[in-house]
């Protein structure tokens, strides 16, 4: 496409500083990305062409309000983790502007993209030796997970679409509409769920129980703290994975009789102060269950952990095979 000469030459003249100030973005969120577990989509320098699109659209009154010429985008789990985010950009840069999700105007029956953005500047560490670095803004967009998928699958197809297509903006919108719902329903997930009606499946009502089963003797005292396991779902997953491994393919009600059978005979042989901690819980039940005849090791697709910490406590496992294989 043809540029004005003017629009080139001031782009010109600001580009060299504009992948330093990306690399310093850059930089900055990555380390909280990486803490946090978010995505980063990597900063991006605007284009000459896509500058000068922008100001065709005649709705900036000078370059200076041009805020975007570096940006990035931070993919938050869901909208709840937003205002952490915003906090870390107000601490590590200048702030010039912040434009939260529906700051804009909006009718109700109208769905399109709307995310929080922060602009920016590079903080100068003495202000009597500023350069461009420090008076070009930059933008952050923080986006749920929702929105980014709908983002760039519909970016593309609708906003630098080579033609124009209401059924494409229609669909576009509608996907839009879905993907506010989905980030609705996360926020009040414990809420929502409530009205949800319960049907009965005897695995998850199994795992339930267990849940219950560890979680009584850990608030009794029975169980040391230390051995609470870092997620509860995952833990009675693996309990019970173990036990269905049977050859015999036990019911889920049996899998919690013999767990509760022989945990509670294993406490009540070592008592609570015998508890060891060099062991999780979940190495204590499985030493429990083989002590206790209720697994073999006639396992199928199953291949447990034996640490030496596991044998010195239960020499009888140094022989189980098949176990997880250290090589």
């Amino acid at each position: 496409m043809i540029t004005s000469a003017r629009i080139l030459n001031k782009y010109r003249s600001v580009e060299p500083y504009l992948e330093i100030i990306r690399k310093r973005v850059r930089d900055s969120l990555l380390v909280l990305c990486e803490e946090e577990g978010y995505a980063l989509v990597a900063a991006r320098i605007k284009t000459l062409e896509s500058v000068s699109e922008k100001v065709e659209t005649g709705r900036f009154d000078g370059w200076s309000k041009l805020d975007d010429l570096v940006a990035a985008t931070i993919v938050i789990p869901t909208l709840a983790h937003e205002r952490s985010v915003v906090e870390f950009l107000k601490g590590s840069f200048q702030e010039v502007v912040i434009r939260p999700r529906g700051s804009a105007l909006k009718a109700p029956d109208v769905f399109r993209f709307d995310c929080t953005r922060f602009i920016g500047r590079l903080r100068s560490p003495d202000e009597n030796a500023r350069s461009p670095i420090h008076d070009i803004p930059f933008e952050v967009q923080v986006r749920s997970a929702f929105e980014h998928a709908w983002s760039v699958t519909t970016h593309a197809l609708t906003y630098k679409s080579p033609d124009v297509n209401w059924n494409k903006l229609r669909l576009a919108a509608q996907l839009k509409a879905a993907v506010e719902q989905l980030d609705t329903l996360v926020l009040s997930f414990e809420d929502t769920m409530k009205y949800i009606e319960s049907s009965v499946w005897p695995e998850v009502a199994a795992k339930a129980e267990l849940k219950a089963f560890f979680a009584r003797h850990v608030a009794e005292g029975q169980i040391p703290i230390e051995l609470t396991p870092k997620d509860w779902s995952r833990f009675t997953d693996n309990v019970f994975g173990l036990v269905a491994s049977r050859g015999d393919r036990p019911r889920p009600n049996v899998v919690v009789e013999v767990v509760r059978k022989d945990f509670e005979a294993e406490l009540a042989a070592i008592g609570p102060r015998g508890v060891p901690l060099s062991i999780s819980l979940w190495q204590l039940t499985f030493a429990s269950l083989f002590k206790g005849g209720s697994i073999s090791t006639s396992l199928k697709n199953h291949w447990p952990l034996v640490t030496p910490e596991l044998e010195d406590l239960y020499p009888a496992l140094r022989g189980f095979s098949p176990r997880f294989d250290y090589s």
